[in-house]
């Protein structure tokens, strides 16, 4: 970090405050909002150029209206004196000068005086500077910061290279006549080289009334951040009752920092939440854990068990071609991210993450062995299966053979299960493939053949009543797949002003039919098939992908072409997209099975019709949407649109419309909570009112159950040197344990906040972008264009 020597009165008196809080990051290099701009008018600003290096060596030029000079011992000046030595001039009634040869050289200012530099303004009465070092003594000084907000006054001020001490000090960030805050000390000492401030009998006061006091408080008073208290959050919830959260947060070394968050719920009790970020030559990462000894919360019926989470990320570059990442989140129960507001979670999350990964990469090749676990938040009663070790093998060669790529992906992997009725495996699996891709200016073709060679070893359940496996399965599977893809320009435009082009493909993929019902466990199908496949959502993206499952375990039959498009439509004055509209479908030649289970199978000879579109009607208007329609049943499957005026970048409307049907759900989801279709509608709203005032509200109802499923409304208020927000929030949330659970019951948790902060000059944040990000819902930007 630049090192800067302060002089004189750049003692830069209360430089002390102008940091924010103790997390807050410096903020360099952005554009000038109209908070900013407006606030920037009442500080004072350096012209010209600054001249850099140490002051106390530059030549000193005086001007005065008379002199008396006892050369070489000492000299008076008197009458408008100006005094200039590089950035800094100061301007006095009077200014004596004493000098010992080289020993000794002291400046005498008498009456009053007014300091100006590239760092600070003061004006006083009475200093005396030491002018071969950085010491001096000031009396009654009134100063305020160059470039930035900041003012304040000291009785008597005392500088050394070290330390700058002051008498009677006080402090604020607002503008001249702007009495909001302020602090006052009866001592301050600034510490220069370790970047803090140190006040003792502190008091801090609102429009000139105390209402804090603190015998003794510590500020940061540089870019270092300093430990200390952190802007607290207060609120009152229908469910949790009222709540208080104090951070605090210790700034352990340059490369590791902790956050210490209690919450106090008055229904629930005391939350302990802390936080351990890390950067060291083992990598990144985040440890966090959140702490309920006991949730009094009448609804929680387990009083005995404590409610807890923990969370772990880290990633690691090691060895030139190692690598480590951890992802690790597990709470005490199922309910947990349904009852507390966490920032390492979400209500509507169905499961956490448990996954570790050691890889060693190469250009050719790599090879890595993981551990995964998903802990899932349903009732049911088995779990998904864990994976350990899962030993990764990927290789790559291109012009194996003459325009011919090689690839080949192994995988060696262990199945257990907590359940003792499940049964356990490993799987041993094989992929080469060969692609030969042909490309010229009319388009491209791309022949793959693959080969899916797997081996099972399977094992029965411990438990008594375990269903019979079968030992050893083998599958081997050949695949076959070519891809036409081409660009078509318009000669003629279809709209005046934009030009279109289309860009068609057909694809057609045959892979052979074997059944692989004996493949892990037929009685537990909400566990999904096998033990890692699951049915993947459709939509026209995945038209074209391989397989209609995910893991290795359900590798469907395919003799099938798929045909899809998309138009785009260009500005030819600009060159940038105004439009675009995706249609695909795919026709099954046979259907397409994994056994002889009929809802398994494509019985219908084409999939759903899926559209996909964008459109970006005007600079700040874009329209979005997404639509399946369900050839077999002849309705609708899925859909969703949105439609946005963005003004600028905090200041939007979205309105957003989303429709699932419930055989599309339950072909997805093992269970349908309504056993209904899904459609709601909802709006969004985020809006810097003016300069000062921003706002941000939701409201999301769903129309199939005529209730609403989250409302939330928040304002910001903001000025140069404090902000206060307030939110309000009314959401649907899970059914309380031994309440009714019906389609007719629904539970809300009506919740309200309030945040006020203090500012010290940098961050002029309207608050708006933080507050869209709230709610189950938040805010997203999703649109495919530009």
């Amino acid at each position: 970090m630049k090192q800067h020597h302060y002089n004189l009165l750049s003692l830069a008196v209360m430089t002390a405050c102008y940091s924010d809080y103790a997390m807050a990051e410096q903020e360099t290099d952005k554009p000038i909002n109209a908070l900013q701009a407006q606030c920037l008018l009442g500080v004072p600003q350096f012209h010209g150029e600054v001249v850099k290096g140490d002051q106390t060596q530059l030549p000193v030029y005086i001007e005065a209206d008379s002199a008396l000079i006892n050369q070489p011992k000492d000299a008076t000046y008197t009458g408008d004196v100006n005094v200039q030595q590089g950035n800094r001039t100061i301007s006095a009634d009077q200014v004596r000068v004493e000098q010992d040869g080289d020993n000794a050289r002291y400046a005498y200012l008498q009456g009053s005086f007014d300091y100006r530099d590239n760092i600070i303004n003061a004006k006083g009465r009475d200093a005396t500077i030491n002018l071969m070092s950085k010491e001096s003594n000031l009396a009654n000084a009134d100063y305020q910061l160059v470039g930035r907000q900041g003012r304040g006054t000291a009785q008597n001020v005392s500088v050394t290279d070290e330390q700058r001490v002051m008498k009677n000090a006080t402090f604020t960030s607002c503008l001249p006549n702007d009495e909001s805050w302020s602090i006052e000390a009866n001592e301050m000492i600034q510490h220069v080289k370790d970047e803090y401030a140190e006040l003792w009998h502190a008091r801090f006061k609102v429009l000139g009334v105390p209402v804090f006091y603190s015998p003794y408080l510590q500020f940061p008073i540089g870019d270092r951040r300093r430990s200390g208290l952190l802007i607290p959050n207060a609120g009152h919830s229908s469910r949790d009752g009222y709540f208080y959260s104090q951070p605090f947060y210790w700034n352990i070394a340059p490369n590791m920092d902790a956050t210490f968050t209690p919450t106090y719920f008055s229904r629930r009790g005391w939350q302990f939440s802390p936080e351990f970020r890390y950067l060291t030559k083992f990598g990144e990462g985040k440890f966090a854990a959140e702490y309920m000894q006991k949730d009094r919360l009448p609804a929680w019926t387990e009083k005995q068990k404590s409610r807890h989470l923990l969370f772990w990320q880290h990633t690691v570059n090691f060895a030139s071609n190692w690598r480590f990442s951890a992802d690790y989140t597990r709470v005490s129960d199922r309910r947990y991210f349904s009852d507390f507001v966490s920032n390492y979670g979400n209500s509507t999350d169905g499961y956490a993450t448990q996954n570790f990964k050691l890889g060693y990469y190469q250009p050719n090749y790599n090879i890595s062995i993981a551990a995964k676990r998903f802990q899932t938040f349903d009732d049911s009663g088995s779990k998904p299966y864990r994976v350990f070790p899962q030993i990764d093998f990927h290789y790559y060669k291109n012009d194996l053979v003459k325009n011919g790529d090689f690839s080949f992906f192994g995988q060696a992997s262990y199945f257990a299960n907590d359940s003792k009725t499940m049964p356990t495996a490993w799987r041993f699996h094989a992929e080469p493939a060969m692609n030969f891709p042909v490309a010229n200016r009319f388009g491209s073709i791309n022949l793959e053949t693959k080969l899916y060679a797997t081996q099972y070893l399977q094992k029965k359940g411990e438990d008594a009543n375990a269903e019979d496996i079968q030992r050893n399965v083998t599958r081997v599977l050949p695949q076959f797949k070519l891809d036409l893809k081409t660009t078509l320009e318009a000669k003629r435009n279809l709209f005046d002003g934009f030009d279109q082009v289309l860009e068609p493909r057909i694809q057609y993929l045959y892979r052979p039919y074997k059944d692989q019902s004996n493949i892990g466990s037929q009685r537990q199908q909400s566990l999904g098939l096998g033990y890692d496949s699951a049915l993947l959502q459709q939509d026209y993206f995945s038209l074209f992908n391989d397989r209609r499952y995910s893991g290795l375990d359900r590798i469907a039959s395919a003799n099938q072409v798929t045909v899809g498009g998309t138009t785009r439509f260009f500005n030819n004055q600009t060159g940038s997209e105004v439009f675009n509209f995706s249609a695909g479908q795919i026709y099954y030649l046979s259907p397409s099975k994994i056994d002889n289970i009929s809802a398994n199978s494509t019985t219908k000879r084409s999939s759903s019709w899926s559209l996909e579109s964008n459109w970006k009607f005007h600079p700040k208007w874009n329209w979005h949407g997404s639509y399946q329609y369900d050839t077999r049943l002849n309705k609708t499957a899925l859909a969703n649109t949105s439609l946005q005026y963005k003004f600028k970048e905090n200041n939007l409307v979205q309105l957003n419309y989303r429709y699932a049907s419930r055989n599309y759900i339950d072909q997805n989801l093992s269970a349908n909570r309504y056993g209904q279709d899904i459609k709601q509608v909802g709006v969004v709203i985020g809006w810097e009112v003016t300069d000062k005032v921003g706002i941000m509200a939701s409201h999301y109802h769903d129309i199939a159950l005529k209730k609403p499923v989250e409302s939330q409304l928040g304002i910001t208020y903001n000025t140069c040197c404090w902000n206060v927000s307030l939110y309000t929030a009314r959401r649907l949330v899970a059914t309380p344990t031994g309440k009714s659970d019906t389609i007719r019951d629904f539970y809300y948790d009506n919740r309200f906040g309030i945040n006020f902060e203090l500012r010290f000059g940098n961050n002029y944040n309207s608050g708006v972008s933080k507050m869209l990000k709230r709610g189950i819902i938040p805010y997203t930007e999703a649109y495919d264009i530009n």
